[in-house]
């Protein structure tokens, strides 16, 4: 779990101090009449700004992965590229063997053409020939009840026998029939011209597949990228869906890290970080790209995503990088670290007093540990002076000589 880290100060560090009370003692014995006056330096105590940091690792991941697979099924001819290396997008990577896909077109291609061929006769009887028989028989048809017409009147008037009339009766109804058996070819050639249609649609249909599938025997980049993983080579049996090699986009490149629950509040969107790997001397600028909705059961940690553009590509997946995130400025009282002594009441400090020329020793209530310097909670006043060198041989009331002041 990965937080800000908390420090008391050591029980070792009153071993110095120690030392001071037996060097103390020893002196003691022999009665000295004149103590020696300690030179000391000293802090004037202030409010100082800090920030509060959280310090991190991380994998380095591509900020953008896909498994590259071919639609259909067959033999490898060749994998054109190897782990490591930088892919173009669109740039081939992997290809199938051609020759079954090709027969497939030519195939194909061939049974368009004859469609074609049936469609423009069935064109042709639907557009031409039908209609051109229904104008000839309807022509018949009007003639002859012309002169069905004409032989009935005579018959009336008995010019013509029975037979005469029967006779152009017969062949009315002939011509009547032809004319309907004409109308009813130009249903059916019109039927027939919509299915040779349909048919020529199925196989244009075939036939732009066939192509299709010659084009996907080349598996191509969708991306500029790194190949991560290399998992065929030629000659294997490469099955439809299934990954032949794995790219990443690494322009830009995402670092994983966990926070913990109680300061994942603090995280916002956008929020810079610093990004550092071991061994490249350069650090990298980053941002929250991701905050995890779900704490991890286990170790309470919220999964954040940290951004980092990488156009050299120097960051490599599989990296471990160093994030800092800076989740806060703050004010507080910041002595440095070695002017705190620990002794069997808590940890205490000296304060010189200017106008006496002397120290006394304060009990202090201590924060947090921050690089060189410790946060004090309370036990001290601003503008008090705190003695930062010579502080292990002194005791509460002693006489010192300033030597100089420093910065807290």
């Amino acid at each position: 779990m990965a937080m800000i880290e908390r420090k008391r100060i050591p029980k070792w560090a009153a071993v110095p101090v120690l030392c001071a009370l037996l060097l103390a003692g020893c002196s003691g014995d022999k009665g000295q009449e004149k103590k020696e006056m300690r030179s000391i330096s000293v802090a004037t105590v202030s409010e100082a700004a800090y920030t509060d940091t959280l310090n991190l690792s991380g994998n380095v991941t591509p900020v953008e992965t896909a498994n590259l697979s071919f639609k259909l099924d067959g033999k490898l001819k060749e994998v054109y590229v190897r782990e490591g290396d930088s892919v173009e997008m669109g740039q081939k990577v992997a290809e199938l063997s051609m020759e079954d896909y090709s027969l497939q077109v030519r195939a194909a291609q061939a049974q368009f053409r004859a469609a074609e061929a049936q469609y423009a006769t069935a064109k042709m009887q639907a557009d031409t020939d039908a209609p051109s028989k229904i104008a000839q028989a309807k022509a018949q048809l009007v003639l002859t009840q012309k002169t069905y017409n004409r032989v009935k009147a005579l018959y009336e008037a008995q010019a013509v026998s029975q037979s005469d009339l029967d006779e152009i009766s017969a062949k009315l109804a002939a011509d009547s029939e032809t004319y309907h058996q004409a109308l009813e070819g130009k249903n059916m050639a019109v039927a027939q011209l919509e299915a040779a249609g349909a048919q020529k649609d199925q196989a244009a249909a075939a036939a732009d597949k066939a192509v299709r599938d010659l084009a996907d025997t080349a598996l191509n980049s969708p991306m500029k990228g790194v190949i991560l993983k290399k998992l065929m080579n030629g000659g294997e049996t490469a099955a439809a869906g299934y990954p032949v090699v794995v790219i990443g986009r690494t322009d830009e490149v995402t670092i994983e890290v966990g926070i913990p629950d109680e300061q994942i509040n603090e995280i916002k969107l956008g929020q810079k970080a610093e990004v550092s790997v071991y061994g490249i001397e350069t650090g990298f600028e980053g941002s929250v790209s991701g905050i995890g909705a779900l704490a991890d059961s286990n170790t309470r940690t919220f999964t954040v995503k940290i951004r980092v553009k990488n156009p050299a590509g120097v960051l490599k997946p599989g990296m471990i990088a160093n994030v800092i995130l800076h989740t806060g400025s703050q004010k507080s009282v910041l002595i440095p670290l070695d002017s705190v002594l620990q002794r069997a009441n808590g940890s205490v400090v000296f304060v010189y007093d200017a106008a006496s020329g002397t120290v006394t020793r304060k009990v202090v209530t201590t924060g947090e540990i921050r690089g060189n310097s410790i946060e004090i909670l309370s036990g001290l006043e601003f503008g008090e002076q705190i003695v930062t060198e010579g502080q292990f041989l002194l005791y509460d009331g002693d006489a010192v000589q300033l030597a100089e002041e420093v910065e807290p």
